[in-house]
C-alpha cells in the first residue's frame, strides 16, 4: 500500500514537472519575442530621427521667401510670381538617366521628333521664329526710312561735292596770308621777352634778336597797314639803339657803375662789390635787348625812382594805340600785330567765301539746300553705320516670354539627357515620392546648363533653392512612443522573469523530492527482493 502511494506521489510530481518545463519554455519564448519587439521599436525610433522631407524655395506675392514641400509638380512648377524660371529643378533617373515629365510633356516631346518648335505648339507656347533684336529692327526701318527720303542719293557728283567741301572748309579756316605770318612772327617775339628781375647785367653791342625783330617789321613796312600810329612805332623799333638810349637819360649815371674789371656795369640797385661780381651778375645780350626795348626798362635807382627809357612822344602814341595807360613797345606790337592778323583773316575768308558762291552758282542750287543734302547724306550714312554694327543673329520671340523660357530649358534639358518618362499624376503631387525616391538611390535632381548643354546633379545640401529638414513634431511623438513602449515591455519582462524564477524554484522542490521517492521505492523492492530470497 504504501508503494503504491509513492508511486502515484512520483507520478503527479512527474507530470507537474512537465507543466512547470513546458511554462518556463513559453516564458523563454515570450522574453525573445519581448527583445525583438524592443530590436524592432528601436530601429523604428532611429529611422523617426533620421526622417527628413525636402523642400524648396519660392516667393510669396510680397516677393519674401517661403519653403514649400518638395514633390515633383513643386520642384519642376512655373508661375510668374515664383520666380520660376531661375529655380526650377528636374527629377533624372539613375538608372537610364532619363528625365521624369507629366503625362502631357511625355507626348509633347515624343510626337515632336526633336523638333523644338513642334514641342512648343503642342505646350500652347506662342512664338515667332528667326526674329531679329528690336535694335536691329529699329535701325533697319531707320536705313530704309532715309531710303525713301532719297537721303542716300546726292543731288550733285561726287566732284561737285569734294570741291564744295574744299572751298567750304577754306571759308571756315582761310589760309594766312605772307602779311599774316609776318604779323604772327612779330607777335611770337614780342610776347616771348619778358623784363628781367637780374640783379645786375653787363652792356653788350649782341643787336642778333633784336635785328630779327626788325626784320619782320621791315616787312610790314611794305603792306597798307605801315601807316599812321603804325607807322611811328615800327619807326621807333628800327632806330632803337641801346647804347644811345642809356647814353642820352638823363638818369644814366644812377644806373651805369664799373666793375673792378674795367667793364660797365648796369645795376637796379646801388652796386656792391659783391653784387658786380657776384653770381648775380649777366650780360646785356639779344635776350635782353628786346626786354629792355619791349618793356620800357623802367629800373629802379637809388632813390626808388624809376627810368623809363621810352621818349614822352612815343610813349603817348603808344597809349592811344593801345587805348591804356604806361603802354610799352611788347604791348603795342601785339596790338599791331593782332588787328593785321584779324584783317588778313578776314580778307582771307571773304575771298574764299567768293570762291564758294561762285562755284555754287554753277549747280544752280542754293548754299542753304547744298548744306541740308549734304546733312541728311550724313544721317544716311550714320544710320547705315548704326545697322551694320547690329547682331544679325535671331531669336525666338515668345508671346510669353518667362513661359516660352521655361519650355524652351525644358525641351533643351530633355534633349540633354536622352528623353524622358512619364510620372504619375498622384507620384507627381505626392510630398514624399521624390524624397523617398532619392533616398532610395532611384533618383537625382539637376538643373539644366544652358552653356555646356548638359544636366548638372545636385543635391539639398549644394542648392540654395533646395533644403532637408526634419519634422519636430514626429521626432517628439517617436520619443513618447519609444518610452513608453520600452516601458511596457521592460515590465513583461520583469513579470516573466520573475514567475520564471518562481517556477525554477517549484521544479527543484519537485526535483528533490522525487529522487527522494525514488530512492524510497528502490529500497523498499530491495527489501522485498531480500525477503523471498
Amino acid at each position: 500500500m504504501g508503494m503504491a502511494a509513492s508511486q502515484v506521489r512520483l507520478l503527479s510530481l512527474t507530470v507537474r514537472q512537465h507543466t512547470i518545463e513546458n511554462r518556463a519554455q513559453y516564458l523563454q519564448a515570450q522574453k525573445l519575442r519581448l527583445s525583438n519587439e524592443s530590436d524592432h521599436i528601436y530601429e523604428k525610433y532611429i529611422n523617426a530621427l533620421d526622417a527628413t522631407s525636402l523642400e524648396t524655395k519660392t516667393y510669396d506675392s510680397e516677393g519674401k521667401v517661403k519653403w514649400i514641400d518638395g514633390s515633383f509638380n513643386n520642384l519642376t512648377k512655373y508661375t510668374h510670381d515664383s520666380k520660376a524660371n531661375g529655380n526650377v529643378y528636374y527629377v533624372q533617373d539613375i538608372n537610364d538617366g532619363l528625365l521624369y515629365q507629366p503625362l502631357k510633356v511625355y507626348n509633347a516631346y515624343n510626337d515632336a521628333g526633336g523638333d523644338i518648335y513642334a514641342f512648343l505648339t503642342s505646350m500652347g507656347v506662342g512664338y515667332l521664329k528667326d526674329v531679329h533684336t528690336d535694335e536691329y529692327i529699329n535701325a533697319e526701318q531707320q536705313v530704309k526710312q532715309d531710303e525713301l527720303n532719297g537721303w542716300n542719293v546726292l543731288p550733285f557728283s561726287d566732284e561737285f561735292r569734294e570741291k564744295y567741301v574744299q572751298l567750304n572748309a577754306l571759308v571756315e579756316n582761310p589760309p594766312n596770308t605772307d602779311i599774316y605770318e609776318d604779323a604772327y612772327k612779330v607777335a611770337i617775339i614780342a610776347s616771348g621777352c619778358k623784363n628781367s628781375n637780374t640783379s645786375g647785367v653787363y652792356l653788350s653791342t649782341d643787336n642778333t634778336q633784336l635785328t630779327q625783330l626788325k626784320n619782320y617789321l621791315n616787312e610790314l613796312k611794305t603792306t597798307p597797314y605801315y601807316t599812321g600810329e603804325v607807322k611811328t612805332i615800327i619807326d621807333y623799333c628800327n632806330s632803337f639803339n641801346i647804347s644811345d638810349i642809356f647814353n642820352n637819360t638823363n638818369n644814366v649815371n644812377k644806373l651805369i657803375a664799373h666793375t673792378t674789371d674795367g667793364k660797365t656795369y648796369i645795376s637796379y640797385d646801388k652796386p656792391t662789390e659783391e653784387a658786380k661780381d657776384g653770381d648775380n651778375k649777366k650780360v646785356i645780350d639779344d635776350q635782353y635787348k628786346l626786354s629792355l626795348l619791349l618793356n620800357g626798362g623802367n629800373y629802379k635807382v637809388n632813390d626808388g625812382a624809376t627810368i623809363d627809357i621810352y621818349e614822352a612822344t612815343i610813349q603817348d602814341t603808344m597809349n592811344a594805340y593801345t587805348g591804356g595807360e604806361n603802354a610799352n613797345i611788347g604791348d603795342s606790337l601785339l596790338a599791331i600785330a593782332q588787328n593785321i592778323q584779324d584783317a588778313e583773316r578776314e580778307k582771307s575768308r571773304a575771298t574764299a567765301e567768293t570762291n564758294l558762291v561762285n562755284y555754287v552758282a554753277t549747280s544752280g542750287m542754293t548754299i542753304a539746300e547744298i548744306e541740308k543734302a549734304l546733312d541728311n547724306y550724313q544721317t544716311y550714312k550714320d544710320h547705315v553705320t548704326i545697322f551694320n554694327a547690329q547682331s544679325k543673329e535671331t531669336y525666338t520671340k515668345y508671346d510669353d516670354p518667362e513661359l516660352g523660357l521655361y519650355y524652351e530649358r525644358m525641351f533643351n534639358a530633355i534633349l540633354a539627357a536622352g528623353g524622358c518618362k512619364p510620372i504619375s499624376e498622384d507620384n507627381a503631387k505626392s510630398a514624399t515620392w521624390v524624397n523617398n525616391m532619392i533616398k532610395n538611390a532611384q533618383v537625382v535632381l539637376g538643373v539644366y546648363d544652358e552653356q555646356n548643354k548638359d544636366i548638372d546633379n545636385i543635391t539639398a545640401s549644394s542648392n540654395t533653392g533646395l533644403r532637408e529638414i526634419s519634422n519636430d513634431d514626429a521626432i517628439a511623438k517617436a520619443d513618447s512612443e519609444y518610452e513608453a513602449n520600452l516601458s511596457d515591455i521592460n515590465s513583461k519582462e520583469t513579470k516573466y522573469q520573475t514567475e520564471l524564477n518562481q517556477l525554477e524554484e517549484e521544479r527543484n522542490a519537485i526535483q528533490t523530492e522525487i529522487e527522494s521517492l525514488k530512492k524510497i521505492a528502490k529500497e523498499n523492492i530491495e527489501s522485498t527482493f531480500k525477503t523471498f530470497t
